[in-house]
């Protein structure tokens, strides 16, 4: 085993950079996944036929290169061969700091034709690949499935720029990935990754109440709710974590989307789900949109990796500036930051119980949310891409910077910060917006 991982281990990775992530690499992903789905999802007695350009898989692979930095790749296509690189960063060891991963497929008539595959500096046959990507595939969709789909494979088309992968009609593969569905609720029930939903409950139920006697004819601040359920995590007396946890998942379910139930268990009694909390009026920087920006986006953060967050806000502002969306709007990008903030820093082990004192205590939303004057909104494709470029040019990472810096000086997140008073804060976040933006 020593010997493999030696081998197996590189020094030097073999990817270095992905492309540039921008609104053209959005749209496309979102149609690739789209159609995905849409082709597993096809009657049993219909062939599927996966297409995708090297374009498509390699803004994939900067997707996933924002959402996870350690991993790089790239994919070449040409109409004799089909290559995937792969290069996983991990932690600093002696041997190597780089697991590189390759393969090569060639066109067929009849089958997958794996002709070079390595780890490393390992040369895997094609036997051992197909083994080896059964077995993930076992994992992933459960029951032995993974030989099953590979046998499927009836053909495989190059072009100059595409690949598509001809498969027999599957059968049973709805049921397989509804039987995954039920082994992910079965680990999040058993598990509760997400926390107790009976802890939920409680803070739900508190939002009930609330909500009824709460007159939201009229803009409510956020912050109403917030410290009300903040004030009963600390009275509750509980680790400061899961509490703090709990009354985030609950506000998520009232003012985000009731689905966010899905990732915790049944929160929710038959009767309690007849109960339509008042939430039109519930607003951030007096508006509808930002609430559901901040309050999805602590959800998601409290589901998952921070990077991963982050990376589905600039994704669905990529989306809205390409053609049909709303426009790339810095504003929500700096409601997303916010959420993610949020709940980053009250499930923080030395900020627990910092955020239940100054949260629980009348809060407004200058302690917690980020100025957003001035920011740009409702940006066309075009306009993005004239200002800004992408989310890897210079001006970007320098806007977004600001916010970043902006949010973190807020009190909720600034341990000694003045924590009484109202008004504005001070925070300067539109310093590299282009004036006539502004």
């Amino acid at each position: 085993s020593c010997l493999f991982v030696f081998f197996a281990l590189d020094r030097v990775p073999f990817v270095t950079h992905v492309q540039t992530v921008n609104t053209e690499d959005a749209s496309r992903a979102r149609a690739l996944a789209k159609k995905v789905t849409r082709d597993l999802m096809k009657s049993a007695d219909q062939p599927v036929i996966f297409t995708a350009t090297e374009d498509d898989l390699n803004g994939l692979f900067a997707f996933g290169n924002r959402s996870v930095s350690e991993l790089t790749g790239r994919v070449l296509i040409s109409p004799e061969l089909f290559e995937m690189v792969t290069t996983i960063k991990i932690p600093r060891n002696p041997v190597g700091n780089y697991l590189n991963i390759r393969f090569n497929i060639a066109p067929s008539d009849f089958g997958l034709k794996i002709v070079r595959a390595s780890l490393g500096r390992i040369s895997v046959s094609g036997s051992m690949a197909r083994f080896l990507i059964a077995f993930a595939l076992d994992l992933a969709v459960g029951n032995h499935q993974g030989k099953y789909l590979l046998s499927s494979i009836n053909s495989v088309v190059l072009t100059d720029s595409s690949i598509s992968v001809y498969m027999q009609p599957m059968l049973g593969l709805k049921q397989n990935v509804q039987e995954m569905k039920q082994r992910l609720k079965y680990l999040r029930d058993e598990v509760a990754i997400m926390g107790k939903p009976e802890t939920v409950r409680i803070y739900y139920l508190k939002l009930m109440e609330l909500s009824e006697k709460t007159d939201t004819d009229e803009p409510v601040s956020l912050s109403h709710f917030i410290g009300p359920i903040f004030r009963l995590a600390q009275e509750r007396g509980g680790n400061p974590v899961d509490e703090n946890r709990a009354a985030i998942l609950a506000l998520a379910m009232v003012f985000g989307h009731w689905r966010v139930e899905q990732m915790i268990g049944n929160v929710r009694s038959d009767e309690m789900k007849l109960y339509r909390p008042k939430t039109e009026n519930v607003v951030l920087a007096d508006r509808v949109d930002l609430r559901l920006h901040f309050i999805i986006s602590a959800a998601l953060e409290i589901a998952s990796a921070s990077s991963i967050t982050l990376a589905v806000g600039e994704f669905k502002e990529l989306l809205d500036a390409s053609h049909g969306g709303s426009g790339f709007s810095f504003v929500d990008l700096a409601a997303d930051r916010a959420g993610v903030k949020f709940a980053e820093t009250a499930i923080d082990s030395g900020a627990a119980i910092r955020m239940q004192q100054l949260l629980g205590n009348n809060p407004y939303e200058e302690q917690f949310f980020p100025s957003i004057k001035d920011l740009p909104e409702k940006l066309s494709k075009e306009v993005f891409e004239h200002y800004f470029g992408n989310i890897e040019s210079d001006i970007y990472i320098s806007l977004v910077g600001d916010i970043d810096t902006c949010i973190e000086q807020l009190p909720a997140y600034t341990e000694g910060r003045e924590e009484s008073g109202s008004g504005s804060n001070d925070c300067n976040i539109i310093s590299v917006v282009p004036k006539d933006l502004m």
